[in-house]
């Protein structure tokens, strides 16, 4: 049987060798492992302070929409304010009421570019009726000054709806492939126990 294997050219290993070789198998898996490890490692640790830092951004975008809604109607109201001193006591019932029916839909939850259309309107009717009582210019530019304000707000509330869209689809794209990382993660670590006990174990048997 042996003669006719070394006549295939089969190289018969001792014990002790084939010891050797499992030992360095695992040895090598191991490094190949540990340095995967120690990469993933990395990567998640990142990834888990991205995690940390899109949530705090997600807070942040939260409050200052609170505080854009409220700069809004702050600026509306300071607008509203002034004419009720300043233009509608002058004016007529029905002119009056023409204005602030077009002030209140204004001030209602509307797109930045239906507001500038709505703002437009208002102050092409509130200069002819500012000219006509003879009131002075001032009054328009204060009140534009105040109604540019708010939609300004609007159009910063617009742009961070926008932007928490696109930040919610990479956010949950990260998400998924942190979940991947975590079980790879796992993995990869029971591979390393798993080949040191099998070169504590070999390597007990080569000594």
């Amino acid at each position: 049987m042996n003669e006719n294997i070394e006549e295939a050219g089969i190289k018969i290993l001792t014990e002790g060798e084939l010891i050797s070789a499992v030992v360095d198998k695992h040895r090598r898996f191991l490094e190949e492992n540990k340095r995967e490890f120690e990469e993933l490692e990395n990567k998640l640790s990142q990834a888990e302070e991205d995690a940390k830092n899109a949530k705090n951004f997600r807070i942040q975008m939260e409050e200052r929409k609170e505080v854009l809604k409220e700069k809004r109607q702050l600026f509306y109201h300071q607008a509203e304010t002034f004419l009720e001193k300043e233009v509608f006591p002058k004016l007529d019932h029905g002119t009056g009421s023409k204005l602030k029916e077009e002030l209140k839909k204004l001030k209602s939850q509307i797109t930045p570019e239906e507001e500038q259309i709505l703002n437009d309107s208002f102050m092409e009717k509130l200069h002819e009726v500012v000219r006509e009582a003879g009131l002075e210019e001032n009054i328009l530019l204060q009140t534009e000054a105040r109604i540019e304000e708010a939609r300004n707000a609007n159009q910063e509330l617009k742009e961070i709806v926008q932007s928490e869209k696109k930040f919610t689809e990479d956010d949950e794209n990260n998400n998924k492939e942190l979940s991947k990382s975590k079980s790879q993660h796992k993995w990869l670590n029971t591979r390393v126990i798993n080949h040191q006990e099998a070169l504590k174990y070999w390597g007990k048997l080569k000594a």
